[in-house]
């Protein structure tokens, strides 16, 4: 017994020194970024800690009243004496619209009208660069 108790504490203090070590490396690198950032950076950064700060006691308080929403329903069918799966589940009805097989679609039925088609010549200008004679480049597609 001497032998796994002391295996414990050994596992616990070298538990304990790898959590320090990582708390500090945090503490470091959180330093050393603070440091390194802009002032608008930074106070993008706080404004994500401070949300995620807000969130998470939101988060935990929706969990725990589901958890008693859930644990007052399974009492009430243990008291009626029934299970909780043997009521039916009610769903919507499903309906599901099929065009007639004999439909026929146009043959172009699918391209774009003529106003949305691409212009077949486009002027380009080219700005900046080489000085050359003509500045309008024409491309034909």
């Amino acid at each position: 017994m001497t032998e796994q108790g002391n295996r414990n504490d050994g596992w616990r203090k070298l538990k304990l020194f790898a959590g320090l070590v990582a708390l500090a490396f945090a503490v470091t690198l959180a330093v050393i970024v603070g440091n390194r950032l802009s002032e608008e950076a930074l106070s993008v950064l706080a404004g994500a800690v401070c949300g995620v700060g807000a969130a998470i006691p939101t988060s935990l308080l929706v969990v725990a009243v589901s958890q008693r929403r859930s644990e007052s329903r399974d009492s009430e069918f243990s008291r009626a004496g029934q299970p909780p799966t043997s009521q039916p589940r009610l769903y919507p009805p499903v309906i599901v619209v099929q065009p007639q097989s004999g439909q026929r679609w146009p043959d172009n039925w699918n391209q774009m009208p003529p106003s949305l088609m691409a212009p077949t010549e486009r002027n380009f200008t080219v700005v900046g660069g080489a000085y050359e004679d003509e500045q309008h480049l024409k491309h034909i597609e």
